[in-house]
């Protein structure tokens, strides 16, 4: 099964943010993150979309402008 890696775009590069990522939800204008459990991994607030790569699994985030 092929998970996501959920990164976020800072100054310094890429932080990995959470790992073995099943399920993104939109909520409280931010993203909640969560793994095949449907345990929360993560919750991102003032971020947006940067990239989804689905080839190696990579979702990437950077803060709103």
């Amino acid at each position: 099964m092929c998970l996501l890696k959920v990164y976020l775009e800072e100054d310094s590069g890429r932080k990995l943010v959470a790992a073995e990522v099943a399920f993104i939800s939109r909520e409280d204008g931010g993203f909640k993150l969560r793994n095949i459990e449907n345990r929360e991994l993560a919750f991102l607030k003032d971020v947006v979309v940067s990239l989804i790569d689905t080839f190696n699994s990579v979702l990437v985030l950077k803060p709103e402008s």
